[in-house]
């Protein structure tokens, strides 16, 4: 076994989990801020999105600000921005840094979302609509179960594809030091001139681990939207 494959095995532990004592983190974290971030955007996106397409033109400028702010915005320097302006204590908030990234992921993640929703929401077909206006559908009866949940459907792909894209976007968080799985690939290295010649394969194994999760969650995703489709023909057929 050579010496960086050895050097790999030892600090498996560590990139999936964290290190002792400062767990969760690596891997684990990685996975961990993406998936409340992208449930904390879905929200957002959800209410922001609705409100572009809003009667109001004060909700549709709001909205629409936003959207260009956190999107326009670099997540590295948002992230700095939240941590060290949003969160100095000239506010008086003095977050930590764990709680500025989770912030900074979620605006960053809602504002895509919004975007996505908004289009999936125009994409609803107006006949659906006022079908259901027709049979007494109140505006959250008929925004909830029918125009969000036509709309959802349309917009799975682009949703697993803002997923899978901020799960590989966590690892710029390493600039505040949270103990994702390339900040710990970082620390594991260290300032150890004999753990220079590990570099290349311990953050090409690195690389394989972003991809692995990507890929799984990926596979899984397409797969549901198969079965999706197959519920949906089953009905459309039942119903013919």
């Amino acid at each position: 076994m050579s010496a960086q494959m050895s050097f790999i095995i030892d600090n498996l532990p560590n990139l999936l989990f964290g290190f002792p004592g400062q767990r969760p983190g690596g891997l684990l974290m990685s996975v961990i801020l993406a998936i409340i971030s992208v449930g904390i955007g879905f929200v957002l996106g959800i209410f922001v999105g609705a409100s572009r397409g809003s009667s109001s033109r004060w909700l549709q400028g709001s909205s629409k600000i936003f959207v260009d702010i956190f999107r326009g915005l670099p997540l590295i320097l948002l992230i700095v921005l939240v941590h060290q302006v949003l969160g100095g204590r000239r506010f008086g908030l003095d977050l930590s840094p764990m709680t500025a990234v989770l912030i900074s992921l979620s605006l960053y993640s809602g504002a895509y979302q919004a975007e996505i929703v908004y289009s999936g929401l125009k994409a609803v077909p107006t006949q659906i609509v006022e079908s259901a206006r027709l049979v007494g559908g109140s505006a959250w009866q008929v925004f909830l179960k029918i125009k969000l949940r036509y709309a959802l459907r349309v917009m799975l792909p682009a949703f697993v594809g803002q997923a899978i894209s901020l799960f590989k976007d966590t690892s710029v968080v390493l600039i505040v030091a949270v103990p994702d799985l390339m900040t710990v690939a970082r620390s594991v290295l260290g300032s150890d001139v004999r753990n220079l010649s590990n570099w290349v394969s311990l953050y090409l194994f690195v690389g394989l681990l972003y991809f692995i999760v990507a890929f799984s969650f990926s596979t899984l995703a397409k797969r549901w939207e198969q079965r999706l489709q197959a519920s949906d023909l089953i009905l459309s057929l039942a119903q013919s």
